[in-house]
């Protein structure tokens, strides 16, 4: 239960897609994996049960993933679910920067 409250947010997004519209960067770069795909991410990085944190991770700490947003947050201000998807990426980007220092300071092959 106390888990669910860091996720729940993120599981009430209905796929409107308001936050990519209102997303200057994907109008810009439709490459951009965009704020709903991010939050999802977010969703499942949070689930302590999911074990696909490490690909997702890849994929949204790419060039098209949460590098993109420069944090202008009308993502969130359209979202009619208060989903947060500019929060959701803001904490990809935490999250993307520790797996960097930790992947520096103890290194390790890729393969493994």
């Amino acid at each position: 239960p106390a888990e669910l409250a860091h996720y729940k947010q993120y599981t009430l997004c209905i796929n409107c897609m308001l936050c990519y519209a209102a997303c200057p960067i994907y109008a810009l770069d439709s490459s951009f994996v965009g704020p709903a795909a991010i939050a999802l991410a977010q969703r499942y990085n949070l689930d302590s049960r999911d074990q696909g944190r490490n690909q997702r991770q890849e994929v949204i700490a790419s060039h098209e993933g949460i590098w993109e947003c420069t944090f202008v947050g009308e993502c969130s201000v359209v979202c009619p679910k208060d989903v947060d998807p500019a929060a959701a990426i803001q904490r990809a980007k935490v999250s993307s920067t520790l797996d960097w220092f930790k992947e520096m300071m103890i290194p390790r092959s890729k393969g493994k």
